[in-house]
């Protein structure tokens, strides 16, 4: 039978037992993330024109939605939250808040910023530059998997390229919120993959894409979603 070419990084969610049972079968090279019910989590959203300050309601409002839903704290998962226009502004750093109901206070006291430009790449970088240190309270040394929500309501003003390589070579886990069609582009090129950008038709819809990206955080820290790297030949 001719083999094929498969894609050298595919995104899976699948128990490690379901696919080391694909060993005979295959050869695979498997990165796993480890079991552990801890992320470092960033949220990074749009502060922009492009929201508006009658829609950052509902941009704070899914935040707050998701913060509620997860379980945070020092040894399981922090919190960080950056809003963005012209310039990123880091609102606090993982090592800010460990408490929930004090994350979730600070987010709902989030105003909207409200700059005539939406520098993604600029925010991209700074989380690179400023959110993975240990300083700041970020734990990748100690294997903890690394998240970033982006919610954007149109396309960046500048280039993303930098940030995301930055990101990309930290190991950080993109996920994209689309609000409307003109930031898909953008969020599906610096997402980890395609299928981690949930895209909405308008503010009012953002509710319905909560649950998904609950599912997907809880996927990270529990280590259910799985890298597998060097995957290049099929049956």
């Amino acid at each position: 039978m001719k083999k094929q070419r498969i894609p050298e990084e595919i995104f899976v969610t699948a128990s490690p037992e379901y696919l080391l049972s694909l060993f005979p079968f295959c050869s695979v090279s498997l990165s796993f993330l480890k079991a552990q019910d801890s992320t470092d989590l960033v949220f990074l959203i749009d502060g922009s024109q492009n929201v508006g300050a009658a829609n950052f309601p509902s941009v704070r409002n899914l935040v707050v939605r998701i913060i509620d839903r997860l379980s945070v704290g020092r040894d399981q998962i922090r919190v960080a939250l950056v809003q963005y226009d012209n310039d990123p502004d880091i609102k606090f750093y993982l090592n800010s808040l460990y408490d929930k109901p004090q994350v979730l206070e600070e987010v709902k006291g989030l105003t909207y910023s409200g700059g005539d430009e939406s520098n993604l790449g600029a925010a991209l970088e700074e989380v690179a530059r400023s959110l993975l240190t240990d300083t700041t309270g970020n734990r990748a040394d100690e294997g903890v998997p690394q998240v970033l929500v982006i919610i954007s309501a149109g396309p960046s003003s500048d280039d993303t390229s930098v940030g995301h390589r930055a990101l990309n070579r930290a190991g950080v886990f993109t996920i994209g919120v689309s609000i409307g069609d003109a930031a898909t582009a953008d969020l599906e090129e610096v997402a980890t993959d395609r299928s981690f950008v949930q895209k909405t038709s308008d503010f009012r819809a953002l509710a319905t894409v909560g649950d998904q990206l609950v599912r997907d955080i809880n996927r990270f820290a529990q280590g259910t979603i799985i890298t597998q790297n060097q995957f290049t030949e099929g049956m």
